[in-house]
């Protein structure tokens, strides 16, 4: 996934975080935060996070970034979840988030609310870390 060209749908059932302005085609629902650790730390922690959500399977797991699928509790539908991390220093470093339906249109808010609750458990993830 190349984050810098990605362009939205016009649908409501996707969640974008990224730094401001790196989208070229497209405004982040929420910007990333800087996080004070290096990049490889930051992505064994993301991914940590999500490989322990229920129904995730992790289908890419590249140098800069990661793919999951998490399937919905009842019916089975996918939704992709793309992350990529990018290093802005020794010890600090920043992600973009995609989140998405594959099917439907509106899905109740379940991709932010999904990328919010992964983004707090990261926090909690890499405080236990530096600890």
């Amino acid at each position: 996934m190349d984050f810098k060209t990605l362009k939205l749908t016009p649908k409501p059932n996707q969640f974008l975080v990224a730094p401001d302005g790196y989208c070229q085609n497209a405004k982040p629902h929420q910007m990333s935060k800087v996080y004070e650790v290096a990049v490889e730390v930051l992505h064994e922690a993301f991914r940590n996070v999500a490989t322990r959500q229920p129904r995730v399977t992790m289908t890419d797991d590249r140098s800069d970034g990661v793919q999951f699928v998490q399937k919905s509790k009842l019916i089975g539908f996918p939704d992709f979840i793309d992350a990529q991390f990018l290093s802005m220093a020794a010890k600090q470093s920043t992600l973009l988030i995609y989140s998405r339906s594959k099917y439907g249109r509106s899905d109740f808010g379940v991709n932010a609310n999904r990328i919010r609750a992964w983004l707090a458990e990261l926090d909690s993830e890499l405080a236990k870390a530096s600890d």
